[in-house]
């Protein structure tokens, strides 16, 4: 069973650990719905399905087609991501409170952590350019997108710039055919930056209001009845030099493209979690290592360390809309 990084910590008798979780999670709506499923070893491989099988009607006495569905094996690695936390001894003999001294190394570094797994998470190791860290995983950008994917062939990807790297306002008629090329149950969220959210709203406000819903507890919007959900780290400054095919551009996922060529474009996400859809998994959880006193300096110690990865195991669950300049006007 995948469990979320919330649910697994109620499973630690390890204090630190726990609260280390809950400010890794708190406030950010994929780690707070995210499920990770324990592996052994670095990698997981899995089948994509690409293509369907198919069904026919016969007549009596009709010879019957044999049809199978085409899967394609694909491998999901974790990596290691962690960092270590110092308190120098000084500090601690002219400092009162030790433990909030221990406790604000932690929450940085913790904090840090958050912003490498969610930058790796939405844009993989291709993101960062001519630094692209390879030692990553890879990310939404990537794997959102047709696993036989050709040139003129990314059926669960639409993109609104039609001329490559300048991004075009966003058509909400396309964010509809994005939600639809969700096929398997009802999307979770449709996911965005807030500056994409500011512009929607604007265009909502303007022809009626913004509609709203109960959902988890909390009153939410919601677009195509689908909630809406906001991330900092998505970016408004991706770049839009992919050809999807169909005379339109969009994200480019390969290596140091993504976000290192600035066309001022953004992405939105419409996404569903699970075993099938989008599922972290993770060689060894969030663990915190005492290390304890420094043989080269005078302080001691703390290691958070996690080995987590990303898969998506089935295309039609997810989609996404690329291309778009954040800032314009949204239209019909």
């Amino acid at each position: 069973m995948a469990l979320t990084l919330v649910e697994a910590a109620k499973r630690s008798n390890n204090v630190l650990q726990v609260g280390i979780i809950e400010k890794f999670v708190y406030q950010d709506p994929i780690l707070q719905r995210l499920g990770f499923t324990d592996i052994r070893g670095n990698g997981l491989t899995y089948n994509v399905e690409s293509t369907m099988s198919t069904a026919n009607f016969y007549g009596v006495g009709d010879d019957w087609n044999e049809s199978t569905s085409v899967v394609t094996p694909t491998t999901a690695v974790t990596t290691i991501l962690g960092g270590d936390a110092d308190v120098d001894n000084f500090l601690k003999a002219t400092r009162s409170d030790v433990n909030d001294l221990m406790s604000d190394e932690i929450d940085a570094k913790t904090k840090a952590m958050k912003k490498a797994f969610m930058e790796m998470f939405y844009y993989g190791y291709y993101y960062a350019g001519a630094g692209a860290d390879a030692k990553g995983f890879d990310g939404l950008s990537y794997l959102i997108r047709s696993q036989a994917a050709t040139a003129t062939s990314y059926d669960n990807t639409v993109c609104v710039a039609t001329i490559s790297a300048t991004a075009a306002a966003l058509s909400l008629e396309k964010l509809e055919k994005a939600v639809d090329y969700v096929k398997m149950g009802a999307p979770e969220m449709i996911l965005m930056s807030k500056a994409m959210r500011r512009e929607i709203n604007q265009y909502l406000m303007g022809i009626g209001g913004i509609s709203k819903t109960e959902h988890e507890g909390k009153t939410v919007q919601t677009l195509f009845d689908v909630p809406v959900v906001v991330s900092d780290y998505i970016s408004d400054k991706e770049s839009c030099t992919k050809d999807y095919g169909d005379g339109t551009y969009g994200i480019d996922y390969t290596l140091g493209t993504a976000l290192s060529t600035n066309n001022s474009a953004t992405s939105i996400f419409v996404l569903s979690f699970g075993p099938k859809a989008v599922q972290g998994i993770q060689s060894l959880p969030i663990t915190v290592v005492p290390i304890g006193p420094l043989e080269g300096k005078d302080a001691d110690r703390v290691r958070i360390k996690w080995y987590p990865g990303l898969m998506l195991q089935n295309i039609v669950t997810v989609s996404k809309v690329s291309g778009i300049a954040p800032s314009t006007t949204v239209t019909a």
